[in-house]
């Protein structure tokens, strides 16, 4: 019953999204006054006031032609200029024959004047108080002047209190909704401009802290990578030392080509447009040899095993560009944290329409102060078990590509253990990638211990 009428209601004054406040406003007071006149007609029927029921009638046909010229026509300017003026002379009309001053028609101007300036630009205020007090002035100095010209229409007592008593009780209602309005309004925008601040203030924040990560931690490298080809260029190297330190420079070259990489996507990401999704049927063991290709040079440096058994017939439908990111970013992140002469695994599982990527390390896992963060955009650059760097982007747009793609990811780690990521993917057309972290393994099916 609620819903219904706050349906009706909606559909009577009009949506915040599509109708304006001053317009919601019009159209408010425009309902209460078609539902409130009649009732005041009713009243003039019982104390016997017929002339304020014409003035009261054409006020009606005026408010309900107003209204619909502003609510279906979207002349919301227009028609109340036309409300404003045909009421005014209206109520003129209605303080000569009932009553003057001893009647409600006072009260009505100031309703009026209430109305003018909730709808009306801030600019025209004073011209519309001027209009409003002029006329109430002018009929006070003629009433005034000229006793006896302003008859009082009431049989008794009783009417005029009666009158009184049910104007004040419409212009109430008229004047709360309208302040109800303003109000809800005002807060509403308060909250709205509050939540835009702190966005932006946790954009800048991210950014801030973005670039200061890069201004040290591209620094570094480079600086590496220039002292690697000084030495080259400026030594007499042995054979064995010679590929030593293109090993080392190709390794530290590769890390910083995954940040940049990282960084160009995540900036990608957050603007306008963002990053386009387009999904095609892809078989799963060919994408993990792919990245597993650009990342094997890097567990080679560090004596990390890399074993695959991946189901060759696993299909998924994914986005190949973001699928081929996200388990690159895995696959570099358990390289990272694990020891040098470690093991990672990479295998493949199904269930219940899904297939699974496991990405099982026995690295140095997760702290756990950190594990509720892992998403975010850090302070601080994380270093890996052979002092590799990063700008902590990897996860962040793990986790940003897999709900693009309408997935989840989580994780589970156990410090000292390892970490487990499993991508899960439907095998129908509308892919969810999730992902968790395990350090004790939750793999049943048969390991591959030869490298890849």
């Amino acid at each position: 019953m609620i819903k219904s009428i706050k349906r009706l209601h909606a559909k009577l004054i009009g949506t915040n999204a599509d109708t304006p406040l001053q317009a919601r406003i019009f159209h408010e007071v425009s309902v209460i006054a078609m539902i409130g006149l009649p009732l005041a007609i009713l009243v003039n029927i019982v104390i016997k006031v017929p002339l304020a029921n014409a003035a009261l009638s054409a006020a009606w046909m005026v408010t309900a032609a107003m209204y619909i010229n502003s609510r279906y026509f979207g002349r919301l300017r227009l028609s109340f200029i036309i409300f404003s003026t045909s009421t005014s002379v209206l109520m003129v009309l209605n303080y000569f024959i009932n009553s003057g001053i001893h009647g409600p028609t006072l009260i009505l101007f100031l309703l009026s004047l209430v109305f003018t300036l909730a709808v009306m630009p801030t600019r025209q205020y004073v011209f519309w108080m001027f209009i409003n007090v002029g006329i109430v002035g002018g009929l006070l100095l003629v009433d005034y002047y000229n006793r006896g010209f302003v008859k009082v229409t009431y049989a008794k007592r009783s009417d005029l209190f009666l009158d009184t008593a049910t104007t004040y009780i419409c212009v109430v209602v008229c004047i709360g909704a309208v302040f109800s309005y303003l109000i809800n309004s005002y807060q509403r925008e308060r909250n709205n401009a509050l939540a835009a601040s702190l966005a932006l203030k946790e954009a800048n924040d991210s950014k801030t802290r973005l670039l200061s990560i890069l201004s040290h931690d591209l620094r570094s490298p480079l600086n590496s990578i220039a002292s690697f080809l000084e030495t080259l260029h400026e030594y007499e190297l042995s054979p064995d030392e010679r590929r030593f330190l293109e090993k080392s420079l190709l390794n530290e070259t590769k890390n910083t080509q995954v940040m940049l990489h990282n960084l160009l996507n995540w900036t990608k990401s957050q603007m306008d447009g963002g990053t386009s999704v387009n999904k095609r049927r892809l078989n799963l063991s060919e994408i993990v040899s792919t990245c597993l290709a650009v990342q094997q040079a890097a567990a080679d440096i560090k004596t990390v095993t890399i074993g695959v058994n991946i189901d060759p017939s696993a299909e998924l439908t994914a986005d190949l560009d973001m699928l081929k990111l996200v388990i690159r970013n895995l696959i570099n992140n358990a390289i990272k944290f694990t020891l040098p002469g470690g093991d990672i695994q990479i295998f493949s599982s199904n269930g219940l329409g899904y297939v699974r990527l496991h990405i099982m390390d026995n690295g140095v896992g997760i702290p756990a102060a950190r594990q509720a963060d892992l998403f975010k955009l850090n302070a601080a650059s994380t270093y890996g078990t052979s002092n590799e760097k990063g700008v902590g982007l990897g996860l962040i747009l793990c986790k940003e590509y897999t709900e693009m793609q309408k997935g989840k990811i989580s994780f589970y780690s156990v410090p000292g253990n390892g970490t487990t990521f499993i991508l899960e993917f439907p095998e129908d057309n509308s892919p969810v990638i999730a992902a968790s972290r395990a350090g004790n393994g939750l793999y049943t099916g048969t390991r591959s211990a030869s490298g890849t």
